[in-house]
């Protein structure tokens, strides 16, 4: 297997960033089309792939934030001890 990196001249890791690339281009590429979106008051349509990379980005920064009062919580009780 290692003869088959040093011949392409890649690292296993950069394959597999291009195989997950690949795998985003078609899943954006399926995921165009507009949707209606309610909320609240609210409605309005876009592409669908923006409407979970918004969803992402939300999940995302919202774990941070909680990971982050979790260890801070974390860090206190280790030093009170």
């Amino acid at each position: 297997m290692k003869k088959f990196f040093e011949k392409i001249n890649m690292t296993p890791k950069q394959v597999v960033d291009l195989l997950l690339i690949a795998l985003l281009i078609v899943f954006v590429s399926q995921n165009v089309e507009s949707v209606k979106v309610k909320f609240l008051f609210f409605g309005f349509e876009l592409p669908l792939i923006v409407l979970i990379a918004i969803t992402f980005f939300i999940g995302f920064f919202t774990s941070k934030v909680f990971s982050k009062k979790k260890n801070n919580e974390q860090k206190t009780l280790e030093i009170e001890n």
